[in-house]
C-alpha cells in the first residue's frame, strides 16, 4: 500500500531534492503559488513554495529504502513525530493538488494599484483622502499624488495603507 510522506529539504534546495527524487522514480508533489510582489521596485508575479522546504512524496510501504531517500541530494530528512515518520492523509494531498491547481496567473486577480489608478488612503493623517498611484517606493511603500489646496504633492505611504478605488 502506498502512503504520502513529508520530506524536509535543505534550505533553498527544494527543487534539487524534487528533481533527484523524481530521478529515483519517487512520486513527488511540491505545491507552489503565484504571488504578486515588489522586486527591485517593480511589481512582478513570483512563483513561491506553498510550504517552504517541504516536499510530499508517495512511497510503497512494502518497498521503502529509507536511507536512500534520506541521502538524496537536497533532502534533509523525513518529518517525524517522535520516532514515527509522519504519514500524510491522501485526502489532504488531493485537496492541496486541487486547490493549488486552480490558481493560475490568468485567473489570479490582483487588487494592487498600478500607475495612474485612483487610490484611497486608509490609515494615518491623510485617511480617506483620494489620490493617484504614481509608483512603488520600495518593497513596503508607494508614492501617491494628492491634490491638496489646488496643489499636487507626493506622499509616501505604506502599501497596506492604500486601497485601489474600484471603477
Amino acid at each position: 500500500m502506498s502512503y504520502w510522506y513529508l520530506i524536509q529539504a535543505k534550505p533553498k534546495q527544494q527543487l534539487r531534492a524534487k528533481e533527484n527524487l523524481e530521478n529515483q522514480d519517487v512520486e513527488c508533489f511540491y505545491p507552489t503559488i503565484e504571488l504578486e510582489k515588489i522586486v527591485r521596485g517593480r511589481r512582478q508575479m513570483v512563483n513561491e513554495p506553498l510550504f517552504s522546504n517541504y516536499i510530499f512524496i508517495k512511497l510503497d510501504d512494502e518497498d521503502i529504502n529509507w536511507s536512500k531517500i534520506r541521502s538524496t541530494r537536497g533532502v534533509r530528512d523525513f518529518v517525524r513525530f517522535g520516532i514515527d515518520v509522519a504519514k500524510v492523509p491522501e485526502q489532504l494531498v488531493q485537496q492541496l493538488k486541487f486547490d493549488t491547481g486552480i490558481i493560475d496567473s490568468n485567473m489570479l486577480e490582483t487588487n494592487a494599484p498600478r500607475e495612474g489608478d485612483k487610490v484611497i488612503i486608509t490609515k494615518g493623517a491623510f485617511k480617506e483622502f483620494e489620490g493617484i498611484y504614481q509608483s512603488p517606493s520600495d518593497e513596503e511603500r508607494s508614492i501617491i499624488l494628492l491634490n491638496i489646496l489646488s496643489k499636487t504633492i507626493k506622499l509616501e505611504v505604506a502599501n497596506q495603507d492604500v486601497m485601489k478605488v474600484e471603477k
